[in-house]
Parts: C-alpha cells; structure tokens; sequence
C-alpha cells in the first residue's frame, strides 16, 4: 500500500484493492463477502506461468449488464465464449466499478477518482447546489492525469480504442488526445445500435438528432447500411489488431460495447424468439430471482440463500396484468439476446486472437462498467421533446418489436433487481448492485492455459490502470497517485491481496465507505435508503437488508471520519443529508421506474448513462 502526507492509509485515494484470496474453481469456496478462503494449485510466480517482457493487452467493457447476467454468474442467457475464457481466467466475485457509465470510464482510462478528473457529474446532471463549474464536476475529462494508453504508449505499445467513449469531445478530451493511436468512437452515452445512430434524446446542438462517431480524429458523417454496433465494433478492433500482429508489437485494445445499454437492440431476431421461450410462457421476476440466487448457489458462487430486499418502486406481481407481465418478458428476453449477441462478438475475438497466434500472450480483461439500468425511456424525454421518441423510434411501446430497428426497449426496474441477483438494487446507486459488476481476467502466458480460479474479496475497476502498466513495464509512478495498485501478483498466484480493502465513493451527494466487510452507506429513502447513514456486515448480509448502525456506533463514526478524509483529499463537494433528500424522489422517478409506454409522461430533465 502506497501512502503519502496527504492520505492516511487505505483506499481513499492513493492504495490498492485488496482483490484477495483465490481458490481453484473445483474448491469449496467460501461465502460472499469473507475474506479468506483455501487457495490450491494457484500459479506460485510470474515465471511459471511464462510471460513475454510485453503481452498484448484487451480490455472488454460491457455496458450496463448485470451481477448475474453471464452463464457463469448464474443467467440464462448462453454465453459460451465468455464462460469458456473463464475456465483459463480469474473470476471476481466482488469487482466493483462507480455507479454510472462515465465516472468508471474516467477511472479506467486515467487511473484516478472521478472527481479530480472531471466525472463529478455526468450529463449536465450534479449534487444538489453544485454547478459544473466547481472543480471536478465538469462532466467530461479535464485536471492532470495520463491516460493509460499514453503511458503503454511511451513503452512502445500500439493503442486502440472502439466503441462507447463518453468522457468528452474537446480539446484533450479524445481518445487521440490521450494517448490511443486509432479509434472508431461512439462520443454519446448510447444511440441506437444500427445505421441510423440516433440517439438517446434530442440534442441541443447540432447534430441534434444523431450521435457523434469518429474515426481517428475525423468525423464519421455515415454509418455503413449494414452498421450493427456489437458487430460493427469487433470488426473495427480486430482490423487494428492486425497492424499490431503485422508490424510485431504488443497492442492495448479497448473494446468498449454499447451492449447491454439501452435501447436493447438485436441484430439476429431468431435470438429473441429464443429467449420469448425462456420467459414468456413462465415469467414471474420473483421466481427468477430466486432461481438465479439458486445457479449461483450451485455454482459456488454463494454459500447459503442470502436475505434479499426490492426496492420501494417494484409492484407487487399479483397487481400487474397480462400485458404488463407479457412487457416485462419481453424485455428480459431482449436483454437476454443482446447479451448473447456481445458474447458471440467476444468470441470472435478470442477466435482471433488464437489464430493469429496472439492469445496465449494476451491480458484479457471482460467487466461491466456497472450494474444493471432500472430506468426506462422516460429518462430520456427532455421538455418540450414529447413527440421526440415517437418520430425516431416510431415502434417504441410496440412490445411485440422489441429488439428491433425503431424500438426504444429497457430492461425495467423488477428485471434489473434480478440481473443484480441476491445483491440490493442497480445502476445509479452504491447499493451493491449499482457498483458490484461481473469481472473475469485471463493472464498471459507463453505455456498454455491457465487454471480457473475464483476471488471473493474486494477489487476495483480502478486496479486496472496500473495492472496494465505493470504488465507492459511501464512505470506508474510517472501516472501521478493512482488510486488502485496492480493486481498481476494475485493473478500470477504469488500474492493472497493487492493493497488493503478500503474504498470511497461520492455518486451525485450519495456517500459509501467500504472496510473490510463493514459498509456504510448514505443514500435517501426513495433510492433505497434511511434518508440517513446506514451500516452493513456485508459477510452477514450481502443483501444489505439489516441495518446494524445503532449496535455498532463506534465503527459507523470511523468509517464516517475516512469519509469525510476521502471527500478532502479528492475535491469532493460534500452536500448535506437534507437538500439530497429534498432531491431524492425525482431522483428516483426517473431512475427506477416502469413505462408502460402508452401512459408515459415527460421528465423535466434527462441523464444519459
């Protein structure tokens, strides 16, 4: 653990993630939330496992996809590639990221809290009583930082981006400002998935009603005919990747999917008929959660049946009619097929990669940038742009078009509760399943595959900066104080831990520290909260379903005083409990809601994510 004058120790600013203890994916593992477990037959050190002075690099980042959406992870969704490269990879059953698509971005690409690059705020949305021109709540990257693929770079790397960028179109804001070589960039929070590129709403400036993509500094002015996003994107990382496996020198890709982001779009409609006959004739979100908690059970990730928790918007099942249960399938089976549509793209990738011989040399990272989106459409309709969606994505509401070109699908609050599984809530909260997110890492190696493994422990998307650096050889330091340390000794098998287990966020005047098992959490009653702080045993209660503040006061005041030393260090604005609550039930309206399309109603403003 790195520690300067100006941060004590933890993970409030300068130290690493304890991404903890690991066992073989045979073993008996223990519970959710403990921190220790047996370890056997792990890689003993970086040597056995044969890695070349520079392995090339891929980092995969999905898009709102759920705790327990990939096979592997207890979903129905068949994602065979994904599940095989976990059989020669690390497994992360606490990896968590931010809250909201952007301020993970900014930290993966610059090593830093969100705050003191710019991620404050996101998509003109701020705390209550923060304007964008604070420090740190701009919106978009700006402050002191070298971007990852700056720094790979400098160490003789060919750097790629593709796909969701979301951290700013201006000067030093772009992928070429910081550092990527190419890139074929999405700059919006989401669009469409194919030719057309509209976006999610309406713009106020020019182009008003489609997305910004670019291609190595030049504006795209249109997509090709046949332009299918998850698609579209693999086939541009891969024609880049091919000048690296010419030319001889490693590569850092980073593929970033809009998949599974809202609008649900898929490309092969026989894939939602598929998942129609997984849900439709028996579909009851109740079930399926419980169903899914049971995969998890059995595939160790869990040890016993969790207590759970809805949030206070989810309706009751019984109340719900026949075309309100028929809706809710039919979004869980859209979400389903884009799901499995962006693992076939994975596999291509590896397929790729085995056969031009690069695989066994390459860090192979597949995340989510966090958790599941609750929202519907209704986060997207601006004042006085009403008639918008309907112009544009004339079949929204048509439920029986789901997934196709000119629909605006979302997967609805109850169905993003059972993508987080046994964990309490979704995106746009620190609620464990707004920040714990699927993690799966494969490490190079020149001698083979490596063996499956799961961590159950705590780790960060912030880990991964300088995990890549350290496997390029390049020196962090030069970075600035990053905020994770590299995780390669725990995935080479030499280190149980990386740094300690402490960590802070700040989500729009929301608080959350974690210590150890020991979470404590601020967040409004309408977003799932006591309107005050709360404290949970996460070893106890992953579910976070018992506050236990008022039988342990003292470690509730600690983990307060490391907040506030966290919001200090980081430029964080702390806003008070009341005007957050004040704000908090519009918040949530649009958050955490179900449309039923014909009885929509236009929000005053918008967040894209």
């Amino acid at each position: 653990m790195k520690i300067s004058p100006k941060n004590p120790p933890g993970r409030t600013a300068l130290a690493g993630l304890a991404l903890g203890t690991s066992v073989l994916l045979s073993a008996t593992l223990a519970g959710c939330g403990s921190t220790s477990t047996a370890m056997s037959s792990a890689p003993s050190s970086a040597s056995s496992t044969g890695v070349q002075e520079q392995p090339n690099i891929m980092m995969v980042l999905l898009d709102d996809m759920g705790y327990t959406d990939l096979g592997v992870y207890g979903g129905e969704a068949e994602t065979p590639n994904i599940d095989a490269l976990t059989q020669e990879s690390t497994q992360f059953t606490n990896f968590h990221a931010y809250p909201l698509c952007a301020p993970t971005r900014a930290a993966l690409m610059t090593g830093q809290d969100p705050h003191q690059v710019g991620l404050g705020s996101m998509e003109n949305l701020t705390p209550p009583g923060v304007p964008q021109t604070t420090p740190g709540y701009k919106g978009s990257l700006e402050g002191e930082f070298t971007g990852i693929a700056e720094l790979l770079g400098d160490t003789g790397y060919d750097t790629y981006q593709v796909g969701k960028w979301h951290l700013g179109e201006g000067e030093g804001q772009t992928p070429q400002d910081i550092g990527f070589d190419e890139n074929f960039t999405l700059y919006d929070a989401g669009a469409s998935y194919f030719s057309d590129g509209y976006r999610l709403s309406k713009r106020t400036q020019e182009p008003f009603d489609t997305v910004i993509y670019e291609r190595n500094g030049e504006r795209v002015e249109q997509l090709p005919e046949d332009f299918f996003a998850t698609r579209s994107y693999t086939d541009e990382m891969l024609q880049m990747v091919d000048k690296s496996v010419e030319s001889d020198k490693p590569f850092f890709s980073y593929l970033a999917y809009t998949a599974p982001h809202d609008p649900l779009h898929v490309e092969n409609k026989d894939l939602i008929n598929k998942y129609l006959d997984v849900y439709l004739d028996d579909y009851n979100f109740n079930d399926l959660r419980d169903q899914r908690i049971q995969r998890m059970s059995e595939l160790g990730l869990i040890e016993r049946d969790p207590a759970t928790r809805w949030p206070e918007q989810t309706p009751d099942w019984d109340s719900l009619n026949e075309e309100q249960r028929k809706d809710l399938a039919y979004r869980m089976a859209v979400y389903s097929a884009a799901i499995h549509e962006a693992d076939e793209q994975v596999g291509r990738v590896i397929d790729h990669l085995k056969e031009t011989g690069e695989y066994d040399n390459t860090l192979i990272v597949v995340a989510s940038d966090n958790g599941p989106a609750a929202n519907t459409h209704e986060l997207y309709v601006r004042p006085g742009t009403e008639g918008w969606h309907n112009e544009f994505y004339p079949l929204v509401g048509d439920i029986e078009s789901y997934g196709h070109e000119g629909s605006f699908p979302s997967l609805g609050l109850p169905n993003a509760q059972v993508s987080s599984g046994h964990f309490f809530h979704a995106k746009n909260t620190l609620f464990e399943g707004g920040t714990r997110v699927p993690a799966i890492i494969k490490a190079p190696s020149t001698s083979g595959g490596g063996e499956p493994r799961i961590v159950d422990t705590f780790g960060h998307i912030t880990d991964l900066y300088p995990t890549f650096a350290e496997y390029a050889g390049a020196d962090p330091t030069s970075a600035g104080n990053l905020l994770g340390d590299s995780a390669r000794p725990l995935l080479e098998g030499s280190s149980e831990t990386i740094g300690d287990d402490e960590f802070a966020w700040e989500h729009f005047g929301h608080r959350s520290y974690r210590s150890g098992d020991w979470k404590l959490i601020f967040a409004p009653e309408p977003m799932g909260g006591t309107g005050g702080y709360a404290l949970y045993n996460l070893a106890d209660d992953p579910g976070e379903t018992r506050d236990v503040i008022a039988d342990h006061p003292d470690i509730a005041s600690e983990l307060e005083e490391k907040w506030n030393q966290y919001a200090e260090d980081n430029g964080v604005v702390v806003v008070d409990f009341e005007a957050v609550n004040e704000a908090a039930p519009r918040s949530a309206a649009l958050s955490f809601s179900i449309d039923w399309a014909s009885e929509m109603t236009a929000p005053e403003t918008s967040a894209n994510g």
